[in-house]
């Protein structure tokens, strides 16, 4: 079965290291990580390096390039993946900095009046920070002597300093929520939407390399089906000459069929350049084990497609529904949405007027510093300090703000979910039609080459000329370079329908890469149609050679 019915997070081990072991003879390519879970970029880094020492052992004789080497090396070393994997440790940087507002911070000071009438001298040291529920928490040691104006005498202590504690505490707003706290939240959010994200990135470059993958084989095919064309002409050639010399053959045969060679060799030179094109395409996924570009040698193009067998039937519905769980897009949006209503929360609550308890406890210690020992008690202070703007205009327009954006991000969702519907209705519509195409093409070949081995045997007995004959191989070799785009098509349909699906794209490249190769006729494999004997074809010529007005005149 070439869909799974649920991804796999992480790719089965011995599976994964056959194909790195493909990629290191080949072009001494390292393992690759095909992990699609990669929020956690430890874990990952060690499956690495599990993988890379496992897959040393193993040895392939295999040259043929797989779509699982090409996705195996593009998980491993593909510049916008690794990239993506690096949102984990940035959404671990901004939880980090979001909890450093609750960081303990000690502050201490200095301060002297040298000079003057009234010189006196400052020390001061304390740590404080803010608790988890908006309040404000400090406690410190001052100490201050000499003489001071009779309007700052609270900077005085007595001779061993003075301890203070303070605490604050908001009742109303900033009680259940404030701008820390929020920032903390969305940068959790921030770290569950790594995930995601690598997947989408994964997702969307496996689609392109998939196409670029098969674009390869088939423009390998085409081209091979080309150079058999010209080797035809090429060895008619041969024939000619050697019969204009002996009087067989006109000499204008020779002429024409030299320039049957020279159209057929263009035809191939310019199938070669795409050919070429498309390997250079295939190199920015395919690396070698220092991350560079690998252009894909001429010995590594597989023979054949691999056979096409179909996916079994299922419902939509129920495919749809586990598309919509497993694809990033509708996930990254619920995270988002999850942030903007973190920032309408935020702005409900400064509606509420500023309503907060502060309390503060002091003691002075040693020896009086004034005759009157008014620094000596215990202090105690406590109270409520309130603020509300009247219009509370910035509140307000955040809710509007907030509340516009989650419709946004709604109408983004549903969008986004008609779109993967859509996705997996064409994916579907194209496996099942490109199937037929496929079935009815190869047909179309198979009679193709039929009739033009009827026609050669017309041709060698002088009933046609070159130029029909011509017509007939080149209507036989466009016949086979459809075929050929056909299969072609149908593989990067499936591709299409598994990443709609959600389908990790390693798991399911590893399946179709298992499949035995097709034995659908083609460049390399074309069958030699089972003819009637010579009396018989002679007579079947005969038939299709009457002209029906020579009957009619005979009648």
């Amino acid at each position: 079965m070439l869909v799974e019915d649920d991804i796999e997070q992480n790719t089965d081990l011995h599976a994964e290291n056959d194909t790195e072991a493909r990629l290191r003879n080949s072009a001494e390519v390292a393992p690759a990580d095909a992990s699609l879970n990669t929020a956690d970029q430890n874990t990952a880094d060690q499956n690495t390096a599990d993988q890379n020492t496992a897959g040393q052992d193993l040895e392939t004789t295999d040259p043929a390039l797989t779509l699982a080497d090409v996705f195996a090396s593009l998980y491993r070393s593909y510049p916008e993946i690794q990239q993506a994997r690096q949102e984990p440790n940035i959404a671990n940087g901004q939880v980090l900095s979001a909890y450093g507002e609750y960081d303990t911070k000690f502050n201490a000071y200095s301060i002297s009046e040298p000079t003057g009438f009234y010189e006196n001298y400052r020390n001061g040291l304390g740590v404080a920070r803010q608790t988890w529920w908006g309040g404000y928490v400090s406690a410190g040691y001052r100490i201050g002597r000499g003489f001071y104006q009779p309007w700052y005498k609270e900077r005085q202590t007595d001779d061993a300093g003075e301890f203070k504690l303070k605490y604050s505490q908001p009742l109303l707003q900033g009680r259940a929520i404030d701008p820390e706290r929020v920032a903390v939240f969305q940068a959790r959010l921030a770290q569950q939407a790594a995930g995601p994200i690598i997947q989408q990135t994964i997702l969307d470059i496996s689609r392109d390399a998939a196409a670029v993958y098969w674009d390869w084989v088939a423009m390998g095919s085409i081209l091979e089906a080309q150079r058999e064309l010209l080797s035809l002409a090429e060895r008619r050639g041969e024939q000619f000459e050697i019969g204009v010399q002996a009087g067989k053959f006109a000499e204008i045969d020779l002429i024409l069929n030299q320039q049957l060679i020279a159209e057929r060799k263009a035809k191939v030179l310019e199938t070669e350049q795409k050919f070429r094109a498309t390997s250079f395409k295939l190199a920015l996924y395919l690396r070698d084990a220092g991350g560079q570009p690998m252009v894909p040698s001429d010995a590594w193009l597989p023979k054949r497609f691999p056979i096409i067998q179909p996916p079994p039937a299922s419902d939509f519905q129920t495919d749809l529904a586990a598309a919509l769980s497993r694809r990033p897009e509708p996930q990254l949006l619920q995270f988002e949405m999850r942030s903007v209503q973190l920032d309408r929360r935020l702005a409900n609550n400064e509606l509420l007027p500023r309503f907060d308890f502060i309390s503060e406890a002091s003691q002075d210690m040693g020896e009086p510093a004034t005759k009157s020992d008014d620094k000596g008690e215990f202090e105690l202070v406590i109270g409520f300090t309130s603020e509300v703007p009247i219009q509370r205009r910035k509140a307000r327009g955040k809710i509007q703000q907030t509340n516009s954006k989650i419709i946004q991000i709604n109408e983004k969702l549903r969008l986004t979910q008609d779109k993967i519907a859509n996705e997996l209705q064409v994916a579907y519509n194209a496996l099942q039609l490109s199937s037929q195409i496929v079935e009815q093409t190869e047909v179309s070949l198979q009679t193709a080459l039929e009739t033009l081995d009827r026609y050669r045997f017309a041709f060698e007995k002088g009933k046609i000329d070159l130029i029909y004959l011509n017509l007939l191989e080149s209507k036989a070799n466009e016949t086979e370079i459809k075929l050929v785009d056909a299969q072609r098509n149908w593989f990067a349909a499936l591709a299409q329908m598994q990443i709609a699906l959600g389908l990790d794209p390693l798991d399911q490249a590893m399946v179709v890469s298992s499949l035995p190769e097709s034995d659908m006729p083609g460049p390399g494999n074309l069958p030699k149609p089972k003819l009637p004997q010579a009396d018989a074809m002679e007579r079947d010529w005969q038939l299709h050679s009457q002209s029906p007005d020579a009957d009619q005149a005979d009648e």
